[in-house]
């Protein structure tokens, strides 16, 4: 969740599909509902509560996907349903079934399951920016007995655990993601004399300005103002935040601090001053304006009439057809200010977590172990260029995924995720208050600096506590 606003659009390649969609559910609606089923054994003709310990397992499981039903997630379902029967011959009859949730519906979905007490899921993924919010509404159950001896727990990228535990509590497990990384192409860096990706801010925007030189009627960089998600990187990498959360619950917006507002200032400087990002970006997303569902970066990269990038490898899909020069694309990640390390990026992904009121929590839990262990968990993820949530499989992919995934590689095992999964972050960043992207917006067309921030940060503020503006 929260990877991306263009939901309609990653299904232009079925295998991209629903796992692009698993980072970027919004809203809540309620309408119908798809299904499918993964089967591995005989089912059970009389329904148990079934635990691990039980001599025979309950008759059947309910697992809840988000997004629509594509071959290869049900083949790998299929896979994972088989393992799950062999590892635990106790469910050897349990039949597992599949059934597909648009995200729009999601929050609906849960509710009504919780409040009728009908048509329950067993287990239930949702997105990571979910977690926090849903843990709160009561629909999870918690984990942390079954943690303290899963194997995969110290695994984990440190700090993902975090964002599913309330008060000492854990109520999900990470099971893939995605994060963003500069896209570039390498032989229009060697013909710029660019013999290295920068690492820091002035690097950047230095090589901007070079590949503009060398590939003249080109932009530099994109420095659209409609995607938090990939400007908060700028924030982190300036050793600020957008917002903090102290011990009672209350958030301070923390766009006045001076390490942030360092980093307003470069990202808008990259229009009005280095003049490496043009005019048309502004009020846009990476497919252009809101709810574009094609152009913008996107389009100008692959014709190349852009030359840096910031998006996920889940955009090679939305790339157009007549792309140039692709053989040459490789990533590097966001660069902080001074370097060396790379800035922090927003971990987008799914987790999976039992549904507090099934009967069968043992048994839900025991299949989230195989589904989520290394192995599968990293097949899922390869299946549409996201990764695993292991640190090793990541630092491995960096070697094995060729130079396009290895700037996101290297820049997924530093994620963060607050404020970008605060409650009411939805209400912040869409919809009529756009908090963030209309602050840059307004800033890139000469907004006086010191009172736009402080605006947005008052308003933010405001909303992070209250889901209000006012």
């Amino acid at each position: 969740m929260g990877l991306r606003k263009r939901s309609a659009v990653i299904g232009a390649a079925a295998g991209v599909a629903a796992a692009a969609l698993a980072i970027a559910g919004c809203s809540s609606s309620s309408s119908s509902t798809s299904s499918s089923a993964a089967t591995g054994g005989a089912a059970s003709n009389a329904a148990t509560s079934g635990a691990s310990s039980s001599a025979s397992g309950p008759a059947s499981l309910t697992v809840w996907r988000m997004g629509g039903s594509v071959p290869s997630q049900v083949t790998w379902m299929n896979s994972v349903v088989a393992e799950f029967h062999k590892e635990f011959p106790q469910y050897a009859n349990t039949q597992v079934n599949v059934k597909w949730i648009p995200w729009g519906n999601r929050t609906q979905d849960w509710n009504n399951a919780l409040s009728s007490g009908k048509n329950i899921p067993d287990i239930t993924e949702l997105g990571n920016t979910d977690t926090p919010a849903e843990a709160a509404t009561g629909i999870l159950a918690p984990l942390n007995s079954n943690l303290s001896s899963w194997s995969g727990t110290k695994g984990l990228v440190p700090g993902m655990l975090a964002n599913d535990t309330q008060s000492g509590t854990t109520y999900a497990v990470p099971w893939f993601g995605g994060v963003r990384a500069v896209w570039y192409r390498t032989d229009q860096f060697k013909k710029a004399g660019i013999t290295a990706a920068p690492t820091t801010w002035a690097e950047l925007q230095a090589d901007a300005v070079k590949l503009q030189n060398a590939y003249p009627g080109t932009s530099g960089f994109d420095a659209i103002t409609n995607d938090t998600n990939a400007f908060a990187s700028f924030i982190w990498g300036a050793g600020g935040q957008i917002a903090t959360q102290d011990s009672s619950g209350k958030w301070t917006g923390n766009l006045t601090d001076p390490k942030t507002e360092a980093a307003i200032k470069y990202y808008v400087g990259l229009y009005t001053t280095a003049k490496v990002s043009p005019s048309k970006y502004i009020g846009q997303t990476e497919l252009g304006n809101a709810g574009a569902t094609s152009g913008g970066p996107n389009e100008d990269f692959g014709l190349g009439k852009l030359d840096m990038y910031i998006d996920g490898p889940w955009a090679k899909a939305t790339l157009p057809k007549n792309s140039v020069d692709t053989a040459n694309i490789s990533s590097f990640p966001i660069p902080s200010q001074n370097g060396p390390n790379p800035a922090p990026v927003f971990a987008g992904g799914s987790d999976l977590a039992v549904f507090k009121t099934s009967p069968n929590q043992q048994a839900a839990w025991d299949l989230i172990t195989v589904m989520d262990n290394p192995a599968n968990s990293t097949s899922f993820a390869a299946l549409s260029g996201f990764f695993s949530p292991y640190s090793a499989e990541i630092t491995a992919s960096e070697n094995t995924g060729g130079p396009f995934m290895a700037g996101f590689a290297k820049a997924a095992l530093n994620g963060q995720t607050a404020p970008l999964n605060a409650k009411n972050w939805a209400t912040a960043d869409n919809g009529k208050l756009n908090i963030i992207p209309t602050m840059l917006k307004q800033l890139m067309q000469g907004a006086p600096f010191d009172s736009t921030v402080a605006a947005a940060n008052t308003q933010l503020a405001n909303v992070l506590n209250t889901g209000s503006a006012s």
